[in-house]
């Protein structure tokens, strides 16, 4: 994969990081985004580095298109390529549905549905240039199951795999593969043991 970069958005800890670290180990340079603990992110960061890989720590709430697009533009100044994305980053507001408010639901849709979509636009433009790519989203039981306290993340993790369906058809004809993955319940520093 020498050459080779995947972005993994919410990769300063968690499963992100755990993503980001073991497509270093299999030789992707990585782009390591982050909304708020830039602490954590640089640790990714050096980690990646040691594995022999390079790492670009980007700040970008993916819920907001304008700074997917920054991301990006950044991505394009120090490697000029996008092999793969692993839409990663989710974040939401655990209530019951009849207590959710109007900024609650679209803090939640829009970190965990829309980011897919505007990053996804992203990468496939340079996916094309370089003949294709994979883009992989990280779902959860949320979306095909009730969870108490969950509605508004698991309608939107629901948003996320509709969106995967839809993308894979269209991408499909552009060598980019598209799909989804849902996992369970998982210990905090689970990232250490991946």
């Amino acid at each position: 994969m020498s050459g080779k970069v995947a972005v993994v958005t919410g990769s300063s800890r968690g499963i992100g990081k755990a993503i980001a670290l073991r497509l270093a180990k299999e030789g992707y340079d990585i782009v390591v985004n982050y909304a708020r603990s830039k602490t954590a992110a640089e640790e990714t960061a050096r980690e990646i580095e040691a594995l022999g890989r390079k790492a670009l720590v980007v700040k970008a709430n993916v819920g907001d298109v304008e700074k997917i697009h920054a991301m990006f533009a950044q991505i394009d100044e120090v490697f000029g390529r996008v092999d793969v994305l692993v839409n990663n980053a989710a974040s939401g507001v655990l209530r019951p549905a009849m207590e959710l408010e109007e900024t609650h639901w679209n803090w939640t849709m829009n970190i965990n549905s829309k980011a897919l979509l505007f990053c996804a636009q992203e990468a496939a433009k340079r996916m094309e240039q370089v003949g294709g790519g994979k883009i992989v989203s990280i779902s959860s039981l949320g979306s095909i199951r009730y969870l108490e306290n969950y509605t508004a993340v698991g309608v939107s993790k629901a948003a996320l795999e509709a969106l995967t369906r839809y993308l894979a058809v269209e991408l499909a004809p552009k060598n980019i593969a598209v799909n989804a993955v849902s996992g369970g319940a998982f210990r905090p520093n689970f990232a250490a043991q991946f």
